[in-house]
């Protein structure tokens, strides 16, 4: 075998092997929802990005579970997420009991602000067989 075909031979073999890996990360992941949450421009980390079908379903009490949880910089991925219509709520657990505390944890959603009172009015994100991405949320607000 020639000197030039055994290196063509390994990069051939090691970008089969990427490539598989790839495919088994996407399938592990399934279909993503992600974005970054801060308030008032400052990342929030360690908060719980959930999905709900209402926002009101956030009560005093709740669960904070099947979701994520922010990174540092506040960036967020929820993963295997099935196709339907979602709200994403994100909650700061400030006393640490995984339950959402009326007037304790800062609560926001993704939406847009109103133009009267700039409050965040919830938009829902419609998942349909494709990640989504850039469902940012940038105010938090205490109940």
């Amino acid at each position: 075998m020639k000197k030039g075909i055994v290196p063509l031979i390994l990069i051939l073999a090691v970008s089969l092997i990427v490539a598989l890996s790839c495919e088994k990360v996407e399938e592990v992941l399934g279909i993503t929802i992600s974005g970054n949450v801060s308030n008032a421009g400052q990342p929030v980390e360690g908060a719980y990005v959930l999905l709900v079908n209402n926002v009101s379903e956030i009560v005093a009490g709740s669960p904070l579970s099947n979701g994520s949880i922010t990174l540092g910089n506040g960036n967020y991925t929820i993963i295997q997420v099935e196709d339907g219509t979602y709200y994403v709520v994100v909650v700061k657990d400030e006393n640490g009991n995984t339950s959402y505390d009326l007037g304790t944890d800062p609560i926001g959603w993704y939406g847009h602000p109103d133009s009267l009172t700039g409050l965040t009015i919830p938009d829902s994100v419609i998942i349909s067989g494709n990640d989504v991405s850039n469902i940012d949320i940038d105010t938090l607000y205490v109940q």
